[in-house]
């Protein structure tokens, strides 16, 4: 179940983790704005803990997608290239 899910949000939609940051970054500004307004100082307030959660799921999960995508480059490269059956006989199977 957790390998799935993690396929799921890694591998399928590495995306969603910029549009939530970027959710983050904008709630983030407009609580900054809000703060010039002392009437809308608890709002702000809330703004800037919901930006600063986004900001931090955001970050967080792109840097997963990264070690992810890192992880299965050096699996690719790191694994030596498939034998033939009949060994370097050069008839590949044919031919006996």
């Amino acid at each position: 179940m957790k390998a799935r899910l993690e396929r799921y949000l890694l591998q399928d939609f590495p995306f969603i983790h910029l549009i939530i940051g970027g959710f983050g970054n904008t709630t983030f500004l407009v609580g900054s704005v809000c703060f010039l307004f002392p009437s809308l100082e608890k709002i702000a307030l809330w703004l800037f803990v919901v930006g600063s959660l986004g900001m931090l799921v955001g970050t967080v999960g792109e840097a997963f997608v990264r070690h992810e995508r890192k992880s299965r480059q050096r699996n690719t490269t790191s694994q030596p290239p498939p034998m033939h059956e009949g060994g370097d006989s050069g008839t590949h199977g044919r031919g006996r």
